[in-house]
């Protein structure tokens, strides 16, 4: 079973929370930072991020969370949504293997279903290969893959920081 969270806490050492994100099998959707400030007093650098994460590292990752001082909170929302987002894993996971451009074919054909992160026995009857090209789309509009035209086929890769 995966969970969708909200980790909110400084940005010091949060590198320690990626890393940990990273290990236990889990992807950053998206990542804000901002400062607080009163008046033109500057008061901290807050920053807040998306997971998606598997349960059996969550208490590693709270862990690591409360000694930073930082909040993790597990958002509730639809199963619609939901398989949307939790569908992104193992087309992620895809992408870093592959390291350069690839296009959805190769991509549907490497999705093995059920998949070895057991997203599809989460969700009753869902196929990995369901809604792929509603899934790339997604990860380009949240610039976690992106995606390029060349001899009239499609093709995506992980983006470069």
């Amino acid at each position: 079973m995966y969970k969708i969270l909200v980790y909110s806490g400084g940005v010091y050492r949060f590198d320690e929370v990626l890393e940990c994100v990273e290990d236990i099998g889990g992807i950053v959707l998206k990542k804000d930072e901002f400062n607080i400030s009163r008046g033109s007093y500057f008061i901290s650098q807050e920053v807040h991020v998306f997971i998606v994460t598997p349960d059996e590292g969550l208490d590693e990752l709270k862990q690591i969370a409360t000694d930073l001082k930082g909040d993790i909170e597990e958002i509730n929302i639809d199963d619609e949504i939901r398989i949307s987002v939790v569908s992104i894993l193992p087309v992620y996971n895809l992408l870093c293997k592959a390291k350069n451009w690839v296009d959805i074919n190769y991509l549907a054909d490497a999705i093995e279903c059920p998949c070895i992160n057991g997203i599809c026995k989460e969700f009753n009857d869902i196929s990995c290969h369901e809604n792929l090209e509603k899934t790339l789309d997604d990860m380009c509009r949240m610039e976690i893959a992106e995606k390029r035209t060349l001899s009239n086929v499609i093709e995506y890769r992980i983006k470069e920081e």
